[in-house]
């Protein structure tokens, strides 16, 4: 009795070290088209937590540019209105006074300075283009920027006559007796020149200022919450409530700040880019500060009852005609509202032949017909699966051109 002859043992694949392994090959494949929201997605070498260290590293670079500033302006304080700070610790004057410009200038300066921190930020962790906090084209519009400050001059009209005649027929309701009364008197004597300094101030800094309020809450607030929530109406509203809290006024002033934010937020969204938000947000602090200036209304201090019912209700009129301008505009204009990045990702690798023995091949070869069904090897052996060819770099294409299909098998893909 013979015994059978038992298959040779299979040899395992030798070991490699991982520092001998070789570098992955990486492939450039598209983005699916980013809308604003999401267009840290598009960075180089995108992590889910780059997101969040941008917010905090732009608060880190803010926090110093402040500390910065606020050792500067002492001395210039001291020099200029040595009794601001004692007035403000004391609440009998406000943060922002027109008839104490060193007041507006500290106030733009510590709002402005927002801006470097948040490119800076960008800059330090690669997240480059810096533009694509701008909007979709990686920069700003000029040209629709241009267009929507013309059509925010004629939603800011509307919004200031309905607004004015809402409160005169409330108050025509409420307490008719209050309309003959005359206005109260300032507390002290109206500085022309302090006002002109301010206005000054006003025209040069405000457009800058708002640009930056744009940046920060509907551009890096937005696009962090996108980085990592697809819906994005969670990156519309959560800005939207923070900017309203990061405001002194009450019920009715927070309440119309909100809806401004809201409709920045969403104009943000729906147009690709910052373009909307910067235009009604620089016409509408012109406007306010140039109240101020001026003493119109007896304050030349932002207050923190400056909101009222009929100014909600003036302000809901007028976003509403500067959406439906924004929007025409926006359409004719032909931009885009979404953009498509090219990223590398890891290309696939073939994956290694297992070696396999004399017997099992044998055994694995069917009978030739005509040898007595006695297994005889093939002349042409049974080639082993491959792996698919490795993709090449795919072609930058622009934005009109339908982009290709990403590597399904890519992280990006699979986190996107």
């Amino acid at each position: 009795m013979s015994v059978p002859e038992q298959p040779a043992p299979q040899q395992s694949a030798p070991q490699q070290w991982a520092w001998a392994a070789p570098a992955p090959v990486m492939q450039t494949v598209e983005t699916e088209p980013l809308e604003y929201h999401r267009l840290l997605r598009g960075v180089a070498n995108y992590r889910w937590w780059k997101p969040l260290l941008l917010l905090l590293l732009a608060g880190v670079y803010f926090g110093v540019f402040t500390v910065i500033l606020a050792v500067g302006f002492v001395p210039l304080m001291m020099a200029g209105d040595p009794e601001y700070l004692n007035d403000l610790a004391s609440g009998s004057t406000e943060i922002i006074d027109t008839q104490r410009p060193l007041s507006v200038l500290m106030s733009m300066l510590s709002i402005i300075v927002m801006l470097p921190a948040v490119i800076l930020a960008m800059l330090t962790l690669g997240m480059r283009p810096v533009g694509r906090v701008w909007s979709v084209a990686a920069r700003l519009r000029w040209g629709l920027l241009l267009r929507l400050l013309g059509a925010a001059v004629l939603a800011l009209i509307a919004m200031t006559a309905v607004g004015m005649a809402a409160e005169i027929g409330l108050q025509a309701i409420v307490d008719p007796a209050a309309l003959s009364e005359p206005p109260a008197e300032a507390d002290r004597a109206f500085d022309v020149n302090a006002a002109l300094i301010s206005l000054v101030l006003v025209i040069v800094l405000v457009p800058v200022q708002a640009a930056t309020e744009e940046v920060v809450f509907r551009g890096l607030f937005m696009q962090v919450l996108g980085a990592w929530l697809r819906n994005p109406w969670f990156a519309i509203l959560i800005p939207s409530v923070a900017f309203a809290m990061a405001h002194i006024y009450d019920f009715w002033g927070l309440a119309a700040v909100g809806l401004m934010g809201v409709v920045a937020a969403w104009l943000t969204w729906r147009t690709g880019g910052l373009e909307a938000a910067i235009a009604i947000h620089i016409v509408n602090n012109l406007v306010g500060f140039g109240f101020m200036v001026t003493g119109f209304g007896g304050e030349t201090a932002q207050t923190a009852d400056g909101g009222s019912a009929g100014g909600l209700l003036g302000e809901i009129v007028g976003l509403g005609v500067f959406v439906w301008l924004a929007l025409k505009i926006f359409r004719k204009g032909g931009h885009g509202r979404s953009r498509i990045d090219l990223v590398q990702v890891q290309a696939p690798t073939l994956q290694p032949v297992q070696p396999t023995s004399p017997q099992m091949q044998s055994q694995s070869q069917p009978p030739i017909a005509g040898q007595g069904g006695a297994a005889a090897p093939q002349a042409d052996a049974a080639a082993p699966p491959s792996a698919e060819p490795r993709e090449q770099p795919a072609e930058p294409q622009s934005p009109a051109v339908e982009p290709q299909s990403p590597n399904p098998g890519s992280e990006e893909q699979q986190r996107g």
